[in-house]
């Protein structure tokens, strides 16, 4: 098993936060690198979904945990192993919201994938934190 966790505090509460995190079209603006992100309903654990990388091949997804407005789990099959997204939104006062992204590979060739993506999540995860966060604020101020 191989795992990482980077949290970032946010200027948005907390159900501002899930609701704009967890509308999946917004992943195309605030990552470069998706061209887009698909949910085949609302999002619910056993909901599927698809985010087109650019240049690459979709990637198939299922939510597999969500609990409104605290807590998703995203799993990402892969040939012997998975790869899990775990999110958690916690209140953290003052009408900002502490997201937090948890990156696990599990299953028998787990440290083979982390070997080849697991470099490149720790990297980009601070980085896409903070774009989601500003992401949010610019919403926010907008509707304000």
């Amino acid at each position: 098993m191989w795992e990482f966790q980077h949290s970032h505090e946010c200027g948005v509460g907390r159900e501002f936060a899930w609701r704009f995190w967890t509308e999946v079209g917004n992943w195309a603006a605030v990552d470069p690198s998706v061209e887009r992100a698909e949910l085949d309903g609302p999002f619910a654990a056993g909901a599927k979904g698809t985010t087109k990388p650019r240049g690459a091949g979709p990637v198939s997804w299922r939510v597999t945990e969500a609990e409104a407005p605290s807590r998703a789990v995203i799993e990402v099959p892969a040939p012997g192993a998975s790869l899990k997204f775990i999110w958690s939104f916690e209140d953290a006062g003052g009408g900002r919201t502490l997201i937090t992204q948890r990156i696990v590979f599990e299953g028998e060739r787990a440290a083979e994938y982390a070997g080849a993506m697991g470099e490149e999540l720790r990297a980009g995860a601070p980085a896409g934190m903070r774009s989601l966060c500003a992401a949010m604020s610019a919403r926010a101020a907008s509707l304000s």
